[in-house]
């Protein structure tokens, strides 16, 4: 679990490498300092949450080379990528093929934990530093608290959509009799008792109708990560309720998301500035900054770099959706040539969050030192969302309001909408269908396809023959995807080691 002996109060290490977070932290980090001599400025209150946001930054693009967790969670077990064979590893092989094993490096929740715990910090500690500095105001720590709370609730979000059970700490370690040891509680639990309930007062704390910065949680982004977490309860009504309160929140750019037109979207012609701009964009809502100047390299398991890839875009998805695109320029959706590069490599060049031509051509060429491109990671977008508030209203019977925002995204990206009542929206089923592979198109790369199969129950039925073809390619035992149990990873061999009152994930023990 923890590492308790970095979290003693006396001599903790309070890690404030601001890194992307420089967005909205403009002091310089903070080095190692006693939490009895913390809190005791508004510099220390924005350095402790510009921690927070540090950590979780670590965890979604990575702390070092293909450690982007985003993809890897989010991603990797799905039908979106597979193994590149030239450059594949135990771990990727594992991942890619449904071989998941504890001792896997990415089967370890331990720096979701750190995030957890910087969060309980912020949340008992902030309001201290009022009394020793007039600029801690009340709507300085309400704003820390609601993105305190708020991270919490999205690192805990993560713990439960990828291992299921798990303990819950809504407290720091206080003193060297605090146990590291403690038992798993029921996902349904932390999702209600936690979650909810944290973005709940997150929501409470945050000003209303305020232009936020696309790099930290705002209004909106409390909205969209609410309503995500009431869709994963298939809770629809609540999911709905949390959609249209986003639709009352702004974006970055300072308009309203408005949510009742294609013309509250990005505009085709613009599309992939939410990827390479989205402070500018009027569908960005949280978004991820990775600088090279400040962080180094954003080397992502999929990414623009020329370097060989562990993952590469899997072969049944690159013949229907990519490689169409390879030799003509005629074809009608906007997303494909922004989102992967058909000429270069064959399957390895992923674009999407980089600066291209919006049509590149065989004649276009990388940068030289393309490893140095910032790379801005989306979290949370209104086409997303609209996609996602199509599933809650088909969900909740609304088959007519399902159609609209599902063709507001197709529309958007050029290709034809659906006609009312034609077979592949005609049932609740058939337009789920069709909503979850228009989620697949539209976000590609975006770290939500395989929590997208795994919502809607979609796992066995999609990755099955997948996983066959990938397991007969590699010449092992073709087994598809046997066994639901194994939808959630099995728990790190040295998180175990470390709380003995943990039980791995039934499917996974030894």
């Amino acid at each position: 679990m923890l590492n308790k002996k970095l979290y003693i109060p006396g001599l903790l290490l309070l890690t404030m490498l601001a890194g992307s977070c420089k967005k909205f932290l403009t002091q310089d980090p903070l080095a190692e300092v006693a939490e009895s001599q913390f809190f005791k400025s508004k510099y220390d209150v924005d350095a402790s949450v510009s921690g927070m946001y540090k950590l979780f930054q670590d965890q979604m693009v990575g702390e070092g080379q293909y450690k982007d967790r985003y993809h890897i969670w989010g991603e990797h077990r799905s039908d979106n990528f597979e193994r590149f064979v030239s450059y594949t590893t135990p771990v990727v092989n594992e991942i890619t093929l449904n071989g998941l094993t504890p001792d896997n490096e990415f089967a370890s929740w331990t720096g979701l934990y750190n995030v957890i715990y910087r969060a309980n910090v912020n949340i008992k500690k902030v309001a201290g530093a009022a009394q020793y500095d007039s600029r801690v105001t009340k709507e300085v720590i309400d704003k820390a608290l609601a993105e305190s709370y708020a991270m919490r609730a999205m690192a805990y979000f993560y713990i439960v959509r990828v291992w299921g059970d798990a303990p819950i700490w809504t407290e720091p370690y206080e003193s060297l009799s605090d146990t590291a040891n403690r038992a798993r509680e029921s996902a349904s639990k932390i999702i209600d008792e936690v979650i909810i309930k944290d973005l709940d007062k997150a929501y409470s704390l945050t000003l209303k109708n305020q232009t936020p910065i696309v790099w930290s949680i705002g209004e909106g982004a409390i909205c969209a990560l609410m309503a995500d977490v009431y869709m994963w309860k298939k809770d629809y009504p609540n999911a709905i309720k949390w959609f249209q309160n986003l639709f009352k929140a702004k974006a970055p750019t300072g308009k309203v998301f408005g949510g009742l037109a294609i013309t509250d979207l990005q505009p085709t012609a613009t599309w992939k500035q939410m990827f390479t701009a989205p402070d500018k964009s009027i569908e960005s809502i949280w978004t991820i900054d990775w600088s090279f100047a400040a962080a180094g390299c954003a080397c992502m398991s999929i990414s623009y770099t020329p370097n060989n890839k562990q993952y590469i875009i899997d072969l049944d998805v690159w013949n229907k959706y990519f490689l169409p695109y390879q030799n003509t320029a005629a074809l009608p959706d906007v997303r494909v040539r922004q989102t992967h590069d058909v000429w270069a490599n064959n399957r390895d060049r992923f674009i999407k969050y980089y600066n291209s031509p919006a049509n590149p051509t065989a004649a276009y060429t990388f940068p030289a030192t393309p490893e140095e491109i910032p790379a801005y990671v989306t979290m949370y977008r209104l086409g997303d969302m609209y996609l996602l508030y199509a599933e809650a209203l088909n969900g909740n019977g609304d088959l007519a309001g399902a159609l609209k925002y599902l063709n507001f995204i197709r529309k958007r990206a050029g290709v034809p909408e659906f006609v009312a009542g034609e077979a592949a929206v005609a049932s609740k089923e058939a337009m789920e269908d069709a909503i979850l592979q228009e989620r697949q198109y539209e976000l590609y790369g975006e770290g939500k396809r395989w929590f997208d199969l795994v919502r809607t129950n979609h796992v066995q039925k999609v990755m099955d023959p997948v996983l066959k073809r990938r397991q007969a390619a590699a010449g092992s035992d073709v087994v598809g995807f046997p066994d639901l149990r194994k939808i959630v990873w099995p728990i790190n061999r040295s998180v175990l080691n470390a709380n003995k009152k943990l039980i791995q994930n039934e499917a996974y023990t030894d």
